[in-house]
């Protein structure tokens, strides 16, 4: 069956209008994979500086699992949602074991990977190896719930599967993987959560909701506040420069990254010695907003049950990105 026309206008638009982005212009499985990784819960702009740089750390699979899961949490520094570092890692490690350090080319076998769902599967599927698979994330779902003005509840199971249908019913099989980014694409740019240039749009003129927009999709309504988790560090730091670092447990907020050992927020003194400089900072989750406030306190010698290195060895490790923005807070403040 031919692809309806106007799914034909979104393929024409998106060759003419395409962002030119690193792993479009090489489209091989492993660096599509990085990509949808780093992708999640990132925005493009954040991702474009980090992304070859990392792929010339870890230029395929078995070059990852050869340098360990602390390097790639290190060189993940920045991007945030660390697990998904972690779940990098782990997958690269089955397609190591498994699948011989090919990133597999089936969609069953692409999910069985941590981290990888039905989105991220469709994704690597169709851009890296043709299949046809339709992805749905949130940009995708917007387009597709405005162009059939689908007013049903997107997040719940049974919308969910009607916007996949949408999805699957307008996939041009023949040229998935450039389909599948041409959606992503529209999301992105012109059909936007709080604003829309229809005008712009290739779907337009066979879109139902254009004249309602902003009805589309039927989300739950968001949270008015979220709660509040004070943070306190410490900076520990020797004559000679090096400080004194932990490494956070496996699992939980920020699992494995290096980070200061901590002291309970509104304590009036430190066990250590008098605090020589103060430092604030915040870090806004999902689903909490974190305050963080650092003490730097010169110490004859660091603790021994502490490890130990100069400031620039810390922030390679890669801490937590608020941890990382109240030591060069505090170091600057020395003077």
């Amino acid at each position: 069956m031919s692809p309806p026309a106007h799914g034909r206008d979104l393929l024409t638009w998106y060759w003419d209008c395409a962002r030119d982005l690193p792993w479009r212009a090489r489209p091989e499985p492993w660096r599509v994979m990085v990509s949808e990784f780093m992708l999640q819960q990132t925005q493009v702009k954040t991702v474009l500086p980090r992304f070859e740089p990392f792929l010339a750390l870890f230029p395929s699979p078995k070059a990852m699992v050869l340098e360990g899961e602390a390097a790639v949490i290190a060189a993940w520094a920045g991007l945030g949602f660390y697990r998904r570092a972690s779940s990098l890692y782990a997958a690269a490690e089955t397609i190591v074991s498994v699948h011989g350090g090919e990133v597999p080319g089936d969609l069953d076998a692409l999910r069985s990977l941590r981290g990888v769902g039905d989105y991220t599967a469709a994704a690597v599927g169709s851009i890296a190896f043709g299949l046809s698979a339709a992805v749905l994330d949130g940009n995708v779902e917007r387009v597709l719930a405005r162009f059939h003005a689908f007013d049903g509840p997107s997040r719940r199971a049974k919308g969910k599967r009607q916007i996949q249908d949408f999805a699957d019913e307008l996939l041009n099989a023949e040229h998935p993987g450039d389909h599948n980014q041409a959606m992503m694409e529209l999301g992105a740019r012109i059909c936007r959560p709080r604003s829309v240039d229809c005008s712009a749009c290739p779907l337009s003129p066979a879109c139902k909701g254009k004249e309602r927009w902003w009805q589309f999709p039927n989300l739950p309504k968001a949270k008015s506040e979220i709660p509040l988790q004070l943070e306190g560090r410490l900076l520990l730091q020797a004559p000679g420069g090096e400080i004194a670092w932990r490494r956070r447990p496996a699992s939980g907020l920020y699992a494995n990254l290096p980070d200061l050992p901590a002291f309970e927020v509104g304590e009036t003194h430190c066990a250590y010695g008098q605090p020589s400089g103060r430092a604030e900072t915040q870090q806004r989750l999902s689903h909490r907003q974190l305050q963080f406030e650092a003490w730097l306190v010169p110490v004859e010698r660091l603790p021994c049950d502490l490890l130990s290195g100069s400031v620039e060895a810390f922030l390679a490790e890669g801490p937590p990105t608020p941890v990382a923005r109240l030591v060069r807070l505090l170091q600057a403040s020395k003077g």
